[in-house]
């Protein structure tokens, strides 16, 4: 038997149908494997780029707070420090008085609370 006739049967035909049907799984193997790692490169290149605006963020914070600027304003409102020739003025803390009148006047009606409004002047 030759080859020329060995082509022309059909199990030729059938051992090169299956010969063929298994380089095309293969090949779609290796073009899914690609896909997922393209994807995959893709989602790390994503991250890569926020990783790196992060970084760009904190170093201009860094230098920010490197500036003298900066030290001067951190060193008033953490140490209470002031400069040569300036007055500091103390504020009393009124958050507290405004919470208590407003639970007061959560406790009375709505109504009562109106004709307060209207009618006496507190």
């Amino acid at each position: 038997m030759n080859w020329q006739t060995f082509l022309k049967s059909r199990a030729a035909t059938y051992v090169l149908g299956a010969v063929l049907v298994l380089v095309m799984i293969f090949a779609a193997k290796i073009l899914i494997q690609k896909y997922r790692v393209d994807k995959e490169i893709s989602q790390l290149q994503a991250e890569v780029d926020k990783v790196r605006k992060n970084n760009d963020q904190l170093s201009s914070m860094i230098k920010y707070f490197a500036t003298a600027a900066y030290q001067e304003k951190a060193a008033r409102e953490k140490l209470n420090l002031k400069k040569d020739g300036e007055f500091v003025v103390g504020l009393p803390n009124t958050s507290g008085n405004d919470t208590i009148a407003e639970n007061n006047l959560s406790k009375t009606s709505n109504i009562k609370q109106w004709f307060n409004y209207f009618f006496t002047h507190e």
